[in-house]
C-alpha cells in the first residue's frame, strides 16, 4: 500500500527546465529565447515549440558555407554559455537549389560531427524536397 502523505523531494534548479511540469514548454520558450539574438548576424532562426530551424539565405555557394560555419561556431558557444547541448542525430542540413542544380558540396560539422544532408525532409508535417517539389508530398496522399 502506498503512503499517502509522502512527498517528493525538493531539488534546486541550478539551469535548464525541470521535466514534466505544465509550465515546461513556456519555461523553455523563454529559456531560449534569446538564442536568436546569438544567430542573427548571418541567419534568420525560426522557433517553433521546442523545434529550432535556421535559415541562410546566399547566391554564392562560398559565402553559404562561411556563413554556415559561423553560425554553428555561435550556436556552439550559445549552447556552451546556457549548459545545454545540441542533439546531432536530429540536427539536419537541406541545402535548397534548382532542378538543374541537383548537387551540394555545402557540409557543415559541428563539434567534429557531420551534420546529415537531407534531400528530402519532412517539416511541421510537409514533405518538403530540396529541390522544391511536391512529389514526396502528393505520393503521401495519392500514391498511385
Amino acid at each position: 500500500m502506498l503512503n499517502a502523505k509522502s512527498d517528493s523531494k525538493w531539488k534546486k534548479v541550478k539551469r535548464g527546465v525541470p521535466q514534466g511540469l505544465i509550465l515546461g514548454p513556456l519555461l523553455f520558450i523563454l529559456y531560449i529565447n534569446d538564442l536568436p539574438k546569438a544567430i542573427m548576424q548571418k541567419a534568420t532562426p525560426i522557433i517553433f515549440a521546442d523545434d529550432t530551424s535556421i535559415v541562410i539565405a546566399r547566391q554564392d555557394a562560398k559565402e553559404l558555407q562561411d556563413d554556415l560555419t559561423l553560425t554553428f561556431n555561435q550556436i556552439s558557444e550559445w549552447f556552451k554559455q546556457n549548459s545545454l547541448s545540441l542533439n546531432i542525430n536530429k540536427t539536419y542540413l537541406t541545402h535548397f537549389l534548382s532542378k538543374s542544380v541537383a548537387h551540394s558540396d555545402i557540409n557543415v560539422i559541428y563539434e567534429n560531427n557531420y551534420i546529415t544532408k537531407m534531400n528530402d525532409l519532412k517539416f511541421l508535417g510537409i514533405n518538403i524536397s530540396n529541390i522544391l517539389i511536391w512529389k514526396s508530398h502528393m505520393e503521401k496522399f495519392y500514391p498511385n
